[in-house]
């Protein structure tokens, strides 16, 4: 009942404020449901939403497409997500826009980042995944477009949440984020390593290029994650440290200490 008033109220508000009915329209799935749609397993790319620097080649490991200028949403956009019902908005998975894309040989300057739950005082515990992840954000003096993409239900989980871009067509200045496809991951502990060559990484729910992985471990104790950066010079990282390699490039290294369910937790400063 008070969805349907939400619906009724955005399409009032919509005729007042002088949108037509095609511009703003409240879409509706196959099956009679609203969006996110059931598509039976098959899920729609995220897009790119902040700028990119590829270095030194774009592959399939990532598998988009690398226009070089901006890509602005296209269809409708939909009304009635939790954030705010009378709001509009572009969905991943249901439009499409994407944010420029750039390929350079390389070297590139970066700065790097951990994923909050590594770098933060989350606790790690055995048995429990751990999602890895490390951002690299260009060193640039000039920024470039692309579009903030918000989750639409503060109150799910992010797995579950949709998420999506304010309409109309609201653009944002952002120092590209950078993927080396060449990079390297190495995770180390006692009697334990596990390895990825290309390390895998992927545009997630907000349209950021972030290198991930999905560790388990086995016994508590400390392991060392380095990603190894053959053509991005890293000048700086939240926690951890980066190293120049002698062939080039930079390997970026954190400590994590995994407890059981009651202790242990994030990074530890230092790492190699």
């Amino acid at each position: 009942m008070k969805r349907t008033f939400a619906i009724a109220v955005a399409t009032a508000l919509a005729a007042t404020l002088g949108f037509s009915g095609d511009a703003f329209a409240r879409k509706t799935c196959a099956d009679g449901s609203y969006p996110p749609c059931n598509t039976e397993g098959e899920i729609a790319p995220n897009n790119l939403s902040l700028p990119l620097s590829v270095t030194p080649a774009m592959t399939g490991e990532l598998n988009i497409t690398c226009p070089a200028e901006l890509l602005a949403p296209t269809g409708d956009p939909i009304s009635g997500y939790p954030i705010d019902p009378l709001a509009f908005y572009y969905v991943q998975g249901i439009h499409v826009w994407h944010a420029p894309c750039a390929v350079t040989p390389g070297p590139v300057s970066a700065t790097a980042a951990w994923g909050d739950n590594l770098a933060g005082d989350a606790k790690l515990k055995v048995g429990s995944p751990i999602r890895v992840e490390i951002v690299l954000t260009e060193n640039v003096a000039a920024a470039q477009d692309g579009y903030t993409v918000v989750k639409l239900d503060p109150a799910a989980l992010d797995r579950e949440s949709s998420y999506g871009t304010l309409a109309p067509e609201n653009t944002t200045t952002f120092a590209p984020l950078v993927w080396d496809s060449q990079a390297d991951l190495l995770i180390t502990g006692e009697e334990f390593e596990r390895s990825e060559s290309p390390a895998s990484a992927e545009v997630n729910a907000t349209g950021k290029v972030v290198y991930g992985y999905n560790l388990r471990v086995p016994a508590t104790g400390d392991y060392t994650i380095t990603y190894t950066f053959p053509n991005v010079d890293v000048t700086g990282i939240d926690d951890g440290e980066c190293v120049p390699l002698d062939t080039g490039g930079t390997a970026c290294s954190l400590v994590i200490t995994v407890g059981t369910g009651g202790g242990g937790g994030g990074g530890k400063k230092g790492g190699r």
